[in-house]
């Protein structure tokens, strides 16, 4: 690819600005290293003080809100830049997990059962838990906790509602949490997680030296394979055509249940889609030059 000036838009406002201020300078590291030109922008209001003309491709890596919930997409589209955002459509849906679960379970995913709710006082105390409560729009496991009984639940919900306006009460589901990249047409081989604590929350993602990842993962090559199948299809349901990470439970007896959707994962160290691509054989800089070429097949329209 001949040298383009890409506009890395990273940190924002989010509650992974941090994550994404990281990611930042990963990203733009490699692409230095690729031979483009690199500005480093902060936030979309710095990106509307550059000549727009001058901007090849805007690689977009900011998390949470500010940079996966659809407005930026549309935004960029409607203004004519090339981006790595892909659909707007695809981010809108994934941001919103009970919308990503409901379409995928009509697709045939399983994903285990949850309620949205937008007051406390909402809630429904269905069966005898444990359950994963969590906002329903946000990332990185955020604002992620587990209650196991009647009253922890409901002290959960009344915790989780101090950060975020829409909660998900989730069933929770025994068994190891899984994850698969997908960049562009290309389905990245499975990790598997095994936190030190019970959750695989911000902490164990972005703290703890004792996560420990397997990719591949201790799973047969038919569940593995199952896995990337599943994530395909979830890319395809969601409209998801540039490049985005794929989260699971593996129960004891092998089934697979649907989680969650990232269209814009980490790029940190110790980020998720960097280990599953080097098993795949890519260096960190063959995947973001995977990444930025989802930008270029952007261009003629999909998005």
């Amino acid at each position: 690819m001949s040298e383009l000036h890409v506009a890395v838009l990273h940190g924002g406002q989010s509650a992974e600005r941090e994550v994404s201020l990281k990611s930042g300078a990963a990203v733009a590291k490699a692409l230095t290293a690729l031979g483009h030109r690199v500005a480093m922008v902060d936030g979309i209001a710095a990106l509307k003080l550059l000549d727009k003309d001058s901007i090849d491709v805007v690689f977009n890596i900011m998390h949470g809100a500010d940079g996966e919930d659809g407005q930026l997409a549309a935004w960029l589209k409607l203004e004519g830049y090339v981006s790595t955002c892909g659909s707007f459509a695809g981010a809108s849906l994934s941001w919103h997990k009970d919308q990503a679960k409901t379409m995928l379970a009509k697709a045939g995913l399983l994903t285990p059962n949850s309620q949205l709710l937008k007051h406390p006082a909402a809630l429904q105390v269905q069966g005898n838990g444990p359950w994963i409560i969590k906002p329903a729009t946000e990332g990185s496991s955020v604002g992620l906790f587990k209650a196991n009984d009647a009253k922890e639940l409901q002290l959960a919900v009344a915790d989780a509602f101090e950060l975020a306006e829409d909660i998900l009460v989730e069933d929770f589901i025994q068994g190891t949490e899984c994850t698969v990249g997908v960049v562009g047409d290309v389905v990245l081989p499975v990790v598997s997680i095994q936190p030190a604590s019970e959750l695989y929350d911000f902490h164990a993602k972005y703290s703890s030296s004792s996560t420990q990842y397997h990719c591949p993962p201790k799973f047969s090559e038919q569940w593995q394979q199952a896995l990337q199948d599943d994530a395909k299809l979830a890319a395809e349901v969601l409209n998801i055509d540039g490049w985005c990470r794929v989260d699971f439970i593996v129960d004891a007896q092998g089934r697979r249940w649907f989680l969650e959707v990232n269209t814009t994962p980490g790029m940190t160290n110790s980020s998720l889609l960097p280990k599953a691509a080097a098993v795949h054989g890519w260096s960190f800089e063959q995947l973001v030059a995977a990444i930025l070429a989802t930008a270029k097949k952007a261009e003629g329209g999909r998005s």
